[in-house]
């Protein structure tokens, strides 16, 4: 019993120091200067602007959103899903489509891949 414990305790030490060591080498793999160049260029994009179709009302400090059609189809939005990298709301087909074929956002043009595609759930009214 008292083998099979230390037998244990050893396969754990030795299962924590190994990825301890994987650890701290990602870490320096994240930080070294060679890496800070493609950080730096992911998070230099500037801030998109607001939607136009917001509207501020200066008396109460609310926005209020005008309308909820699509960008893209103008139609009324359709399991809509917001594109992460700029924010904007969408139709799911249409800019399941346009980022498939383009792989940017249609209003501001940054970068953009299907995995930041996030579809928004609301409540049945």
């Amino acid at each position: 019993m008292m083998s099979q414990s230390t037998r244990s305790v050893a396969v754990f030490l030795s299962t924590s120091l190994s990825l301890g060591v994987f650890f701290l080498q990602f870490l320096e793999w994240l930080y070294s200067s060679e890496n800070q160049s493609l950080v730096k260029t992911i998070t230099s994009l500037p801030v998109p602007p607001p939607p136009l179709h917001l509207q501020v009302d200066c008396h109460e400090d609310v926005q209020v959103a005008a309308d909820k059609n699509c960008p893209l189809c103008f139609k009324l939005q359709n399991n809509s899903t917001v594109l992460s990298t700029s924010g904007f709301v969408f139709c799911y087909r249409c800019i399941y489509a346009y980022v498939k074929a383009n792989r940017c956002c249609p209003i501001t043009g940054f970068p953009t891949e299907l995995q930041h595609l996030i579809k928004i759930y609301e409540p049945e009214s």
